[in-house]
C-alpha cells in the first residue's frame, strides 16, 4: 500500500500543479502587464536597446504552484498510507513527525522567497530583499527546522562518510547543518536563470531521494519527494524552454528547503551534498569568483562570468543544451547518492 501512496502522491502533484499552473500564467501574465503600464514610458525605453525587439515578459512566482500541488498531494497520500498501515502513525521512528518537520522546512524556506518576489514586484525594489535580510531569514528557517527536531530528539548529531563509516560531530553538527541548508538555498537561488534548468534537476534529485530513502528504510517517508517529483513534472510544461512560467525565488527556495530539511530529518543530512551536485557548482563557481576577486583587491577574475550557466552562455551553449548538461550532473549525483545509500 505504501507503493499505492507514493503513486497516487505522484499522480495528483502532477495534476494539481499543471492545473495551478494553467490558472496562474494568465493571471501572473496580466498582473505583469499591469505593472509595466505604471512605469514611464521613457523609463521603458532607457531599459530597452535600440534595435532591440521587446522580449515578451514570463510570469514569475510559479513556484507557488509547486508548493500548493506538493502540499495537497502530500496529504492525500500520506492519509492513503495510514489508512492502509496504522502503525505508521504510532512508529517509533517518528515517520509523521519527521515528515511534517521535512514539508515545514521546505514552506519556511518558500515563504522566505515569497517575500523576496513580493518585493521584486514593487517599482523601485527590483532587486528584491537586501542580501543581509534574507540571509538572516534563511538562517532563521534553517533554526527553526532544526529545534524543531531537536525537540522531538530527530536531530543528527553527526554524518555518515564513504570509507569512514559515522563520525559524530558533537556541538559543531548543528552549525554544520546551518550552513548546509543556507548554502544550498543561496545555490539553489541563482540557478533560476535559464529555462528549465532548476526544476529539471530538483526532478532528478527527487528521484534519487526516494531510491536513498528506500535503501535505507525510510521508504513511507518517500512520498514527499514522489509528491514533489510529480509536481516538478508538470511545471517543466511551463517552465521547459521557451518559458511560460518561472518558479522565481519561492520556487527556488522552496525546492532548497524539502532538498535540504528531508535528509536533516531522517537523520542522513550528507544526502544533500551529492544529491544537490548541479546548485553546489553553480553556488560555488559565484564564492570561488568572489573569494578571488577579494584576495587580488579587485584586480582578477577567475572566471569571465558566473555562474556556471552564464559561463556557459557566454560561450555559445543554446539553452536546451545547457538544459541537458545540467541533467548530466544531476545524474551523477544520483548515482553518488544511490552508492552512498548503499555501503552505509
Amino acid at each position: 500500500m505504501i507503493r499505492f501512496a507514493l503513486i497516487v502522491a505522484s499522480t495528483l502533484g502532477f495534476f494539481l500543479t499543471a492545473a495551478l499552473g494553467n490558472l496562474m500564467v494568465p493571471l501572473l501574465r496580466a498582473f505583469r502587464m499591469e505593472q509595466n503600464t505604471k512605469i514611464p514610458e521613457r523609463d521603458r525605453d532607457a531599459q530597452q536597446k535600440p534595435d532591440e525587439e521587446p522580449k515578451p515578459q514570463v510570469p514569475t512566482m510559479g513556484g507557488l504552484c509547486l508548493m500548493v500541488g506538493t502540499l495537497a498531494a502530500v496529504g492525500v497520500g500520506w492519509t492513503a498510507a495510514c489508512v492502509a498501515q496504522p502503525e505508521l502513525l504510532g512508529n517509533e521512528g517518528l515517520l509523521t513527525t519527521r515528515l511534517l518537520i521535512g514539508l515545514f522546512g521546505g514552506l519556511l524556506f518558500g515563504a522566505v522567497g515569497l517575500t523576496d518576489d513580493i518585493i521584486r514586484m514593487r517599482q523601485h525594489s527590483p532587486l528584491g530583499l537586501r542580501r543581509t535580510t534574507r540571509l538572516g531569514l534563511e538562517m532563521a528557517a534553517a533554526a527553526v527546522v532544526q529545534v524543531l527536531l531537536a525537540a522531538n530528539h530527530c536531530l543528527a548529531s553527526g554524518i555518515t562518510l564513504p570509507g569512514i563509516g559515522y563520525c559524530e560531530l558533537g556541538w559543531a553538527a548543528p552549525v554544520l547543518w546551518e550552513v548546509l541548508l543556507v548554502a544550498l538555498a543561496e545555490s539553489v537561488r541563482v540557478t533560476d536563470g535559464i529555462d528549465g534548468i532548476l526544476c529539471g534537476t530538483a526532478f532528478a534529485a527527487m528521484l534519487g531521494l526516494m531510491v536513498s530513502m528506500t535503501l535505507l528504510g525510510w521508504f513511507p517517508l518517500a512520498v514527499l519527494p514522489a509528491a514533489l517529483a510529480g509536481a516538478l513534472m508538470a511545471f517543466l510544461l511551463w517552465n521547459f524552454h521557451p518559458a511560460k512560467l518561472l518558479p522565481g525565488a519561492v520556487g527556488s527556495l522552496f525546492l532548497a528547503g524539502v532538498l535540504g530539511s528531508v535528509p536533516l530529518s531522517i537523520g542522513w543530512p550528507g544526502l544533500t551534498v551529492p544529491l544537490a551536485l548541479p546548485y553546489w557548482a553553480e553556488g560555488g563557481m559565484i564564492a570561488l569568483q568572489v573569494v578571488v576577486y577579494k584576495v587580488s583587491h579587485g584586480q582578477r577574475q577567475l572566471f569571465r562570468t558566473a555562474p556556471l550557466h552564464r559561463w556557459l552562455e557566454k560561450r555559445g551553449f543554446e539553452p536546451v543544451t545547457i538544459f541537458y548538461l545540467f541533467e548530466v550532473i544531476a545524474l551523477l549525483g544520483i548515482a553518488l547518492t544511490v552508492q552512498m545509500a548503499k555501503i552505509s
